[in-house]
């Protein structure tokens, strides 16, 4: 898998589950649920229930933890803001 590749499909996996890609993130990573918390200024409990997808945070709060907890790149957020906006819009019936 070449560079752009593996970028995707990070970005694809942020899309689909990103309560999955932020443990693994924490996991590979060494980091406690504490840690990971306190980089992005949320409780141990609600980043939790992000990881096991019983919440399902603002945008917001995801780009936070994209950037500062995850380091990812202005491009990779670009690309991800990108694919979240044409999976809203697909989304939308229209009236």
């Amino acid at each position: 898998m070449n560079q752009l590749e593996g970028r995707l499909a990070k970005i694809e996996k942020a899309v689909n589950n990103f309560g999955g890609l932020v443990y693994e993130f924490r996991v590979e990573n060494a980091l406690s649920l504490q840690d990971m918390a306190e980089v992005v200024s949320l409780s141990p409990s609600y980043l939790w229930r992000i990881e096991n997808a019983r919440r399902k945070p603002d945008l917001d709060v995801r780009v936070r933890i994209l950037t500062s907890g995850m380091n990812w790149s202005t491009v990779d957020i670009h690309l991800y803001l990108e694919q979240i906006i044409a999976r809203e819009s697909a989304n939308i019936e229209p009236c």
